[in-house]
């Protein structure tokens, strides 16, 4: 089986294109979890609002809730 040889300073060229094709492939996945962590932030935005009220209408009716810790 022939053995490949780069020409001088195509190692480099190759390297290059290497990273952009795998840049490329894990652009989606990438894009996936920005969006992921975007609603991890509005769900944790959401439980803690959740949270407050509840502790609050503890308060108000004089049933006591278990706090969350």
């Amino acid at each position: 089986m022939p053995h490949f040889r780069a020409p001088p300073g195509g190692e480099q060229y190759v390297g290059q294109m290497m990273d952009e094709k795998l840049d490329r492939k894990l652009q989606p996945i990438v894009d996936r979890l920005d969006k992921l962590e975007e609603s991890s932030e509005e769900v944790r935005s959401g439980v803690n609002a959740l949270l407050e009220w509840a502790e609050e209408c503890g308060n108000v009716i004089k049933f006591p809730l278990p706090k969350v810790k």
